[in-house]
């Protein structure tokens, strides 16, 4: 017995989605890429470079670390990017086929199905990238034991709905996030760092259509459907502990595993590096209501979260109730306000090589990322800034906000400025369709 799929049938819900869908089917077509042509597989590696940088190895900022020579810290980046990279594959093939098995059960000529499978195309060609980067880099990678494969090939048949976006989230915008702090860093291989832009332009578009579609289902979602989604997404915490710490990376380089992956889940270092890589997300998921208490304990203990803030002593002199709040985690959010300039574009002058001056600083009390913000919009309104340069930003605490309003300033300025001119509008509206595939 089959379904039946009523092709226009749908909620407002559905006809937003497919909207939202449309943009991002455009922003494929201006901006994707197809690995074997556009990386230089034939580009020789250089021997002093690393393939993770150094911040990002797990054993670094420890005494083993600090004992292990420069040759040898290279070749732990190169084991540990092999990790990586193949527990990606690993992951794009998860999440494959829990895509096509949920096509099985839409309307084959929406949007959003024409999207999923346009995402499904740019994993499927990112599990070949990943590929060709381990061979690539001269190293093995590394195969799931048998129960690990049994488990992974039964996990498409659970993710449905909302567990499939949050799954998709978990696996896709940790390594984002950390893929955004490190793919400019100049140690890298020039080879890893076209991979990671390859991989952060396209991936944004895939974080986007997750996040939409959590945004569309949890509101109307069931008690205990939320609940339930709200503490299993702990479990990637164990899940990115286990794998940003795989004792395999260590024997590989002929260190005791057991006690490499000790000294590095203990490293204060490496917590840090877990916990500004899950920020944006935790952030996203405290949004939507989908962070529940065991949800955030998980995520806590496998050191994705900021420990809890001792509460004060009655010797300091704080209330009770005082004492209560602050027993919470503590983000850099909103509430994080810094001086910022808010026309950089029109102050700083550029002449050559020479050092940039500034004609006029313009400070706004705003959010730290504001500056940055407004410089993007700018940029793409007026300097002929390329589109990526919308996400390159995007680990920054509330991107997408900080970008919207940025548009709303400038447009506002647009609309009541006595100077402002017709031909500056064109820019602004280009600014606000980029804008808007990333809310």
């Amino acid at each position: 017995m089959t379904t039946s799929v009523r092709p226009g049938a749908g909620s407002s819900n559905a006809a937003r989605r497919d909207a939202f869908s449309e943009r991002l089917l455009k922003g494929s077509v201006r901006k994707s890429y197809a690995p074997v042509v556009d990386i230089d597989w034939q580009a020789p590696i250089d021997p002093d470079k690393f393939f993770l940088p150094p911040r990002i190895v797990s054993l670094y900022g420890t005494p083993l670390w600090d004992k292990m020579s420069r040759e040898e810290q290279i070749e732990l980046s190169r084991q540990e990017l092999a990790n990586t990279l193949s527990a990606g594959i690993w992951f794009e093939n998860i999440l494959n086929q829990s895509l096509l098995r949920k096509m099985m059960h839409q309307d084959p000529t929406s949007s959003s199905t024409h999207y999923e499978l346009t995402e499904l195309g740019d994993e499927t060609r990112h599990m070949v990238m990943f590929g060709k980067a381990i061979d690539k880099i001269g190293a093995k990678p590394v195969t799931p034991r048998l129960y690990q494969r049994m488990i992974i090939n039964t996990l498409p048949f659970f993710f449905r709905g909302s567990v499939l976006w949050v799954a998709a989230l978990v696996g896709e915008e940790i390594f984002d996030s950390l893929q955004r702090q490190m793919m400019d860093d100049p140690e890298l291989q020039p080879m890893v760092q076209r991979l990671m832009r390859i991989h952060v332009t396209e991936e944004a578009r895939h974080i986007q259509f997750a996040r939409d579609g959590l945004r569309q289902r949890t509101p109307s979602m069931r008690w205990y459907k939320r609940a339930w989604v709200a503490n299993l997404n702990g479990v990637g915490g164990y899940f990115f502990r286990y794998l940003f710490t795989n004792k395999v990376q260590y024997a590989r380089i002929g260190l005791d595993a057991r006690a490499a992956r000790r000294m590095a889940r203990s490293s204060a270092h490496r917590r840090e590096v877990q916990i500004s890589g899950f920020a944006p997300l935790a952030a996203f998921l405290e949004e939507v209501g989908l962070m529940g208490r065991l949800g955030r304990r998980m995520w806590r203990r496998s050191g994705f979260l900021p420990a809890k803030t001792p509460p004060l002593t009655a010797a300091s002199g704080s209330a009770t109730s005082v004492e209560a709040d602050l027993t919470e985690d503590v983000y850099d959010g909103f509430a994080i306000l810094d001086t910022g300039d808010g026309d950089l574009y029109g102050t700083v002058l550029f002449a050559g090589t020479a050092a940039p001056g500034i004609t006029d600083i313009t400070p706004y009390w705003r959010p730290a990322p504001w500056a940055a913000g407004v410089v993007v919009v700018d940029a793409l309104s007026w300097g002929d800034a390329d589109d990526g340069l919308i996400e390159r930003w995007q680990s920054l605490p509330e991107w997408p906000q900080m970008l919207l309003r940025a548009l709303m300033f400038r447009l506002a300025v647009h609309a009541l400025h006595p100077r402002s001119t017709a031909a500056a509008f064109p820019g602004l509206a280009r600014t606000a369709s980029l804008v808007r595939l990333i809310l």
